[in-house]
């Protein structure tokens, strides 16, 4: 990491506060604790994340259970990842609009490309996505109650929707995932409808792999897994609000904005952003839209964020522990 890298990051990384809710948990940690399970509703696929405190028989919870199942299963997940690997590695439009080209001091491209990689595998050698996945555990419980700083689905976000966390329950010492119902309400990155959007990327294209991948790249096996070899946080642009949502995200590198190069690749929402315009440009180009044309969908960048107004759809993140 650079010299300026690095002062950059230390001044804009901050730990999420939240206060316990009413019904939270105990804190006493409980001897035996459930185990994660493989997906409960029928045959899992290979290197599938593993579930705690579903209820099959609730009908929510079940239809929660098939979302994260097909979210995975049906490839949904490794394309969006894959199309971010490759805008990376060939510095496509997409990737330009939320993060720098390698320069003599930083493999920027190599180091986007590896984390996404990471997580979406190789078809010929894994299943439907990395191996890396298989090890991640999504809680059906709202369990950043037990976490001393840590969001909640009621009191996490910046503006009072957080869509999801990542962090180390300190009563079973697992790192987890847990959604929250903004993240539930979205659709398939397949689904968006190309007739609304604007020909700049926004959250009109949003989706729950977006949600999905913004919090996998939070996992302590990924970010220090990869070329990257640093934990990736969530950072804020310069007016103090954390860097969400296109505007925000393409604010960082903006050179009439933040014109902080070095900061996208620890920025989740960066990884998770560009990857899904990288998907949604080829899935919405005309047909017949050859090699990398489908880069040029977006005829615009984003517009520049307003200072002072949190990002729509605040995603608060602690920076977990590693276990």
């Amino acid at each position: 990491m650079s010299l300026s890298k690095f002062i950059s990051l230390s001044l804009v990384v901050a730990v999420a506060t939240a206060s316990p809710v009413l019904k939270s948990p105990s804190r006493v940690l409980r001897r035996d604790p459930p185990a994660p399970s493989a997906y409960p509703l029928g045959d899992a696929c290979d290197h599938e994340w593993q579930y705690l405190n579903f209820n099959p028989s609730d009908a929510t919870d079940s239809a929660h259970l098939m979302t994260l199942h097909n979210v995975i299963c049906s490839g949904e997940m490794r394309a969006v990842s894959s199309y971010g690997q490759a805008s990376a590695q060939s510095n496509l439009k997409p990737y330009a609009r939320y993060f720098p080209p390698s320069d003599e001091d930083d493999d920027t491209q190599g180091q986007v490309a590896s984390v996404l990689g990471l997580i979406a595998g190789t078809s010929s050698t894994d299943g439907a996505i990395g191996a890396v996945v298989g090890g991640m555990v999504v809680d059906n419980l709202d369990f950043g109650t037990n976490v001393e700083g840590a969001p909640t689905c009621a009191t996490g976000g910046d503006d009072g929707e957080t869509a999801g966390y990542t962090v180390v329950d300190t009563l079973d010492d697992l790192e987890k995932i847990h959604f929250c119902d903004p993240a539930w309400a979205l659709g398939s990155a397949g689904d968006v409808d190309c007739g609304s959007l604007d020909p700049y990327p926004s959250t009109k294209m949003d989706s729950f792999s977006r949600v999905a991948l913004h919090e996998m790249t939070h996992y302590s096996t990924v970010g220090p897994a990869s070329e990257l070899g640093e934990q990736i946080v969530d950072v804020k642009n310069t007016d103090g609000n954390y860097a969400y949502d296109p505007p925000r995200v393409h604010g960082l590198i903006d050179p009439n904005q933040d014109n902080q190069p070095g900061l996208p690749e620890d920025n989740a929402d960066s990884y998770a952003w560009m990857s899904l315009d990288s998907f949604v440009s080829d899935h919405c180009s005309p047909e017949g839209t050859s090699g990398n044309d489908y880069q040029f969908y977006f005829t615009q960048n984003p517009p520049n964020y307003t200072p002072g107004s949190p990002g729509k759809r605040a995603l608060v993140n602690i920076v977990p522990r590693l276990i």
